[in-house]
């Protein structure tokens, strides 16, 4: 094993955005810096495996493709620390000559400040999530106070202007670009919707198609193309790998209702975990099967409401309890429980009623949704043409309230909108690039 003491006149600064759970009603702010060493241990040991296996020499890692030239699994079991020694680099690196008995040593350096994140889970979250923005969990008042809104020509011309959307996107889920063409496509022919997203990433082609519409029809084979209400959800939740992002781009809206709805869903799960920590665990284990099987199409998928982190551990006060991955609630498309509603006749002596884990999740699920149905934790918005909406779908709930469409109305639908969906990772690969990670 290694064992290293960090100088103590190599600094470190706290994540930007990592927030405690007690200020969840609160814009985000950054908590205040905690001493370097409530950061970093004094002394940290590592495994040698470890260590060699985290080797990024050229030997190790091609300086081209930067790919990994070895497995883990071809290190041998002895590898040992022949000799260290400080160096007097930039980087102030430690080097370390390996041992073992059946392959040649091997030197790899190590600058401190990796060794650092290495063994602090503070540095090594933000290693991964520390954006150059902070997530926001809002409610009415505080994304009205932080929405970010950018007109259609600076969004595909001003990098400033697609930086800003990206991030305040990540920062509360939800963003608008205005001003687009009212129609589907633009004067060079292109699909509006799509243009705007690509310029994120790659599109996520559904059997929906790589873009697809939004309007009223008879015999509607989902009821996002009907009139009525529709609640709030998410979209494709009974696929493996649902999209990440939507975006609505409204083309036509001479309704009379039909404003659109949105709600934070990591707020209300967050605020489930300050006020009952075991209503949030029931949200966080019991299964919900999603389901579409209608017009030839047959998808199921089975998840908790709430997907964490497996891999999260706190290690800091300034660092969440727990790291919500995403939220999962979609009514309109949720089959029936198939799993913990029934007991068999051997289990005599367990009460399904007043025990069972079916009645903690329904407990705890309508804490959910009184949460997300309030209306002063929703954030209301009538379409105008051209406007669009972007908004991480494994966050941020939609919906629409029912409309109608005057007879006397000379646009063709009534109520037109084009949509389409991004993977999220297309997404944290423009997120990181914008963060300068």
């Amino acid at each position: 094993m290694l064992r290293r003491h960090i100088a103590k006149h190599l600094r470190t600064t706290a994540p930007r955005h990592l927030l405690s759970s007690s200020s969840l009603r609160q814009i985000s702010t950054a908590p205040s810096n905690p001493p370097d060493e409530e950061l970093v241990p004094d002394e940290t040991v590592f495994d040698n495996i470890f260590l060699r296996d985290a080797c990024t020499c050229p030997s190790c890692v091609d300086p081209s493709s930067k790919q990994k030239s070895f497995s883990t699994a071809q290190l041998p079991t002895d590898t040992y620390i022949k000799s260290r020694r400080a160096v007097a680099d930039p980087e102030h690196c430690v080097e370390i000559t390996w041992g073992a008995s059946t392959q040649p040593d091997h030197v790899s350096r190590y600058p401190v400040s990796q060794l650092k994140t290495f063994g602090s889970p503070v540095l090594r979250f933000s290693k991964h999530w520390d954006f150059a923005r902070p997530e926001i969990f809002w409610h009415q008042k505080t994304l009205k106070e932080n929405l970010v809104v950018r007109e259609y020509k600076d969004y595909l011309e001003n990098e400033e202007a697609l930086d800003d959307v990206v991030l305040g996107l990540y920062s509360s889920g939800l963003a608008f670009v205005k001003g687009a063409p009212a129609a589907e496509k633009d004067a060079d022919g292109e699909i509006v919707v799509e243009k705007v997203a690509r310029k994120i990433g790659y599109i996520k082609e559904t059997f929906y198609g790589t873009s697809w519409n939004v309007r009223s029809i008879a015999n509607a084979k989902n009821i996002a193309y009907t009139s009525v209400n529709l609640p709030l959800h998410m979209d494709l939740l009974y696929y493996e790998s649902p999209p990440g992002i939507q975006l609505l781009h409204c083309i036509e809206n001479s309704a009379q209702g039909g404003e659109s709805v949105y709600a934070d869903s990591f707020r209300a799960a967050y605020l489930i975990l300050e006020r009952d920590p075991a209503a949030f665990f029931a949200l966080a284990t019991f299964p919900i099967t999603f389901h579409y099987d209608n017009d030839g199409y047959h998808y199921m998928h089975t998840r908790p409401l709430i997907e964490l982190d497996p891999y999260y551990k706190e290690g800091h006060p300034s660092l969440p309890r727990a790291r919500i991955k995403c939220v999962n609630y979609s009514p309109p498309f949720q089959g029936p429980f198939e799993h913990m509603i029934s007991r068999s006749s051997l289990e005599k002596h367990t009460d399904l009623t007043q025990q069972g884990e079916f009645r903690q999740f329904l407990r705890a699920y309508r804490m959910f949704e009184d949460i997300i149905n309030d209306r002063r934790e929703q954030y209301e918005e009538k379409f105008a043409p051209g406007d669009i909406a972007l908004f991480m779908n494994r966050r941020v709930l939609h919906s629409r309230r029912e409309f109608k469409v005057p007879t006397d109305s000379e646009q063709q639908f009534g109520r037109w909108l084009k949509g389409t969906y991004l993977d999220i990772d297309s997404f944290y690969s423009k997120l990181r690039g914008t963060s300068g990670l």
